[in-house]
């Protein structure tokens, strides 16, 4: 018969009732991840992070426009810090788009019968980002790329209309991969910026 532990043997387990995590919240269950890992409610964080919030939500309204916040930027406060730098130094902001193909890159509509993009499963965590107010990028960041994959955007990046970028970092965290498929024009354009953006930011350092 299974025995069970006394109170004695309990405490050296370290199972004392205060040893426990207490349990969530229900409404925090429903509220924000913050940069340090934990979730929350607003009502049950601290005031800076509502400052840190509030910050956000304005930097990102030329970003967003009447959009909410992306998957992922949605619940992740570090999610939304990457996304507004990211944005800013590219001069991006995101589109207002359904199309889930490549077409829309190119200024091309939807079918009239619905758009089917079957890009392939390395194009997870889907946005679309416009520059100087046409389309620029398709940005997915999956957890994963395989050799399927890599040939897919091997083709994309022979296109001579398109430049195509695999690497290690995102905005939207969690281990993923940036999968960057830009008109090619829109990808000059936008990297000057940042590259000019990154020279400024230098030269206010050695003027600090």
């Amino acid at each position: 018969m299974a025995r069970t532990p006394d109170s004695s043997s309990a405490e050296i387990a370290g199972n004392t009732p205060s040893d426990r995590p207490a349990p969530m919240r229900a409404c925090c269950e429903r509220g924000l991840i913050y940069p340090d890992r934990h979730r929350a409610c607003s009502h049950h964080t601290t005031a800076d992070n509502r400052e840190l919030v509030a910050t956000l939500d304005r930097q990102a309204k030329p970003i967003l426009g009447r959009q909410k916040w992306p998957y992922g930027a949605d619940i992740d406060v570090g999610s939304r810090q990457r996304l507004v730098g990211w944005a800013q130094r590219y001069g991006l902001k995101l589109a207002k788009t359904s199309c889930s193909g490549l077409h829309w890159l190119d200024g091309e509509r939807c079918p009239s019968g619905g758009c089917r993009g079957g890009l392939g499963r390395w194009a997870d965590h889907v946005t679309r980002w416009t520059f100087d107010g046409r389309p620029a990028l398709l940005l997915a960041q999956p957890y994963s790329i395989n050799n399927d994959h890599l040939i897919t955007l091997g083709a994309l990046a022979a296109r001579d209309d398109l430049d195509v970028h695999v690497g290690n970092h995102g905005w939207y965290g969690y281990r993923t991969i940036e999968v960057a498929v830009w008109r090619a024009n829109a990808y000059q354009n936008a990297t000057h910026r940042a590259m000019g953006s990154r020279v400024l930011e230098t030269d206010n350092l050695h003027d600090a």
